[in-house]
């Protein structure tokens, strides 16, 4: 898992949270980590993309991901998470204004559609 870090797409910066094939604990790390990086910006203003393709969740995961998605709902504008089926569905498709909100299968679809918006 790397850090989150900010990637360019079509002229728009997106906060990239990589968790594909992390472990819970891991998702709990980088999380926390993209967390700090939004709450230092301006209402509304942060693209957010997950990709949570192979991760394995459990229990504790839920909890972690409500709370972020509470925590942060002020200042994300929009948060496209890719590779949740399954249990990581129920666990990462939670929406804070649905509007605003979109499961994808592959990154690009959702780094187009973080850019539209």
């Amino acid at each position: 898992m790397e850090r989150p870090r900010y990637i360019d797409h079509r002229g728009k910066l997106i906060l990239y949270l990589d968790l594909a094939h992390a472990s819970p604990a891991q998702h709990a790390t980088g999380i926390r980590e993209a967390e700090r990086a939004i709450l230092t910006g301006p209402l509304r203003s942060v693209l957010l993309l997950m990709d949570v393709t192979g991760a394995i969740v459990n229990h504790e995961t839920d909890e972690i991901v409500e709370a972020f998605v509470a925590r942060t709902a002020e200042r994300i504008r929009a948060r496209a998470v890719v590779g949740a089926s399954g249990l990581k569905r129920r666990t990462f498709d939670r929406p804070a204004r649905p509007a605003e909100h979109a499961l994808f299968d592959d990154l690009e679809a959702a780094r187009d559609w973080l850019a539209d918006r």
